[in-house]
């Protein structure tokens, strides 16, 4: 039993003294994970305190044979942030039509500033994909259950969420392509 297990337990027979450990041994990797989404420090701090007291009030839910806390934790992250971000309508719907001319590679010019430019037109369901897969390194079967797919759907998941990452690449390289044509 790991030591996030016996907190866990313990937690669960009433001893909220515990759960500081896991706020402090959590809360910057969510804080990292929330701010990259939502644009206002205030604003990430009010997902990442939702975060933990969902996370507290569904103690009984968490089954460490389905994932670590830390995946837990940040799926409820996940469906947290999409809840604010769709309660601040913050997203920009671009006409970004995917054809067959789309580059395969950015273009090289592309600086950092650039991609997290361009990044911040995606969808939030999309910027999330990508902080998921590119900056945390999740798997994609991690991905399917962070973002609450069925286990008996799991296969079927992880092939949408390979497309659909594939998808989110080419309006990058839109977006970065348009960017750098204007600069011309």
């Amino acid at each position: 039993m790991t030591n996030d297990d016996l907190i866990i337990q313990r937690l669960r027979y009433g001893d909220t003294k515990e759960f500081g450990q896991l706020i402090n041994r959590y809360g910057p990797g969510l804080m990292t994970f929330v701010g990259r989404l939502v644009e206002q420090q205030e604003d990430a701090e009010d997902v990442v305190q939702n975060t933990f007291v969902a996370a507290y009030e569904h103690l009984k839910d968490y089954d460490p044979q389905k994932a670590s806390l830390a995946t837990w934790l940040q799926r409820i992250a996940y469906h947290e942030a999409l809840y604010h971000l769709r309660r601040r309508k913050r997203q920009v719907l671009l006409p970004l039509n995917v054809g067959k001319d789309v580059p395969d590679e950015l273009p090289e010019s592309t600086t950092a500033e650039q991609l997290d430019e361009a990044i911040q037109k995606l969808p939030p369901e999309d910027q999330m994909l990508l902080q998921l897969y590119y900056f945390d390194g999740r798997s994609l079967k991690e991905i399917a259950y962070i973002t609450g797919t069925a286990v008996n759907a799991l296969d079927r998941e992880i092939s949408r969420l390979s497309s659909q990452l594939h998808r989110i690449r080419q309006r990058l390289r839109i977006i970065l392509t348009r960017v750098n044509n204007e600069k011309r």
